[in-house]
């Protein structure tokens, strides 16, 4: 480590280490904040209000409903995102603790969306405060992105808020999301993809008089099921898919199905285009008449009343390990941790199907949390892998700017 690094890193943690009981708290109150798909509205004014505390240059509210707030003016632009819903509470009687208490207990924040995704969203926050106040921006522009309806639509809104923000252009970008500290460099593609298959809808008791789509339908479901000759990644792994969800359209239950469609859950490896997936699911309608393929659309309104369309096809994403911006995250842990990250993949799909999978700008991963805990009535986020998370989060861009050069 450099003699110019090291005093920034001691300034860094020295920081963290005054402010702590404040991030603590800021985050406990995040996570009591309800935010659920299509209801984020209160914790956007929340961080946009935290942003201006900080002391950011500029805090926005675009038309989506994000929310994004900028440190520095520097020539590289780095982006930092975290999404702000959360699913919604489940039953609150199996929590161990209230889901919207943001309790602190052994040593971890509790509640809905401690660990997906508001312990990287407040971390990414503070990051930022500490990269105005220790001015450590110089050389970069920073923008912390906090975007919505992430749980719903992966992807479309932070792919709307580069249109609306036509003029945040990122260089690089890192998603922060649960990924135990770990350096996330990839992870696969999805695509729900729908079986339409025709019959025809007659009462159960003439059945004859119709053609029972369901029992048409069987043939593709355990082709589906059998089907294993998926192209295969060194560093994904190999795709698959898994019949999901099963809709008859029948008026009654004493009518059989003139229509039903099969919905699956495709996940792709690196290279494969939404034309190879929809070749693929050829091969496995069973030559049944009439049976239509198609990639399921998503069509919401986020909070603001912006609506999104979204094709449900999200592509995977690589990053090569000896990317300067891999690099970069494993120099910073290095000398914050004074160890070696581990550097690997998450198995769920994140905004970086949209900005490095479609859009090529080089992402990295990285966050506090187990994802054994997402979704999950046990969410929590540890206190020293959060604190951690945002030390990496304030040194990063020192070592981006030294590994782009």
């Amino acid at each position: 480590m450099e003699r110019s690094d090291a005093g920034q890193i001691s300034r860094i943690r020295a920081m963290v280490e005054v402010y702590r009981e404040v991030i603590v708290q800021d985050l406990s109150s995040l996570v009591a904040i309800e935010s659920v798909t299509f209801n984020e509205g209160r914790a956007v004014r929340f961080l946009a209000d935290k942003m201006r505390t900080y002391g950011y240059d500029e805090v926005r509210i675009d038309p989506v409903g994000n929310v994004l707030g900028r440190v520095g003016h520097g020539p590289r632009v780095i982006l930092y995102d975290a999404h702000i819903d959360t699913v919604s509470l489940g039953d609150e009687k199996e929590w161990e603790y209230p889901p919207l208490s943001g309790q602190l207990a052994g040593g971890a924040i509790h509640g809905r969306g401690a660990c997906d995704d508001k312990g990287c969203l407040m971390g990414i926050t503070w990051a930022g405060r500490i990269v105005k106040e220790l001015g450590l921006a110089n050389h970069v522009t920073l923008w912390v992105s906090g975007s919505v309806s992430e749980e719903a639509v992966t992807g479309a809104s932070v792919e709307a808020m580069l249109k609306e923000n036509f003029d945040i252009k990122p260089d690089f970008v890192l998603v922060a999301e649960a990924s135990g500290l770990r350096i996330m460099r990839g992870h696969k593609g999805r695509a729900l993809l729908q079986f339409l298959v025709p019959g025809k809808a007659a009462h159960a008791s003439a059945a004859w008089r119709g053609d029972n789509a369901l029992v048409k339908a069987l043939p593709i479901i355990k082709a589906i099921d059998d089907y294993q000759d998926f192209p295969e990644d060194p560093f994904l792994g190999k795709g698959s898919i898994e019949v999901t969800c099963l809709e008859c359209k029948t008026p009654s239950l004493n009518t059989i199905p003139g229509q039903v469609i099969i919905t699956c859950d495709r996940r792709t490896a690196a290279n494969e285009s939404l034309e190879d997936l929809l070749m693929e699911a050829r091969c496995l309608d069973q030559d049944i008449e009439g049976v239509e393929i198609r990639v399921n659309t998503e069509h919401v309104k986020t909070y603001s009343g912006y609506e999104i369309e979204m094709v449900d096809y999200l592509p995977s994403w690589v990053l090569p390990e000896n990317h300067p911006l891999v690099q970069a995250g494993v120099e910073t842990f290095r000398d914050l941790f004074s160890n070696e990250p581990v550097i690997t993949k998450w198995s769920f799909c994140t905004n970086a199907t949209h900005f490095c999978g479609r859009l090529g700008i080089p992402s990295i991963g990285f966050g506090p949390g187990d994802e054994a805990f997402c979704h999950s009535n046990r969410d929590r986020v540890q206190v020293d892998e959060y604190l951690k998370a945002i030390q990496f989060y304030a040194a990063l861009p020192l070592y981006v700017s030294k590994h782009a050069e």
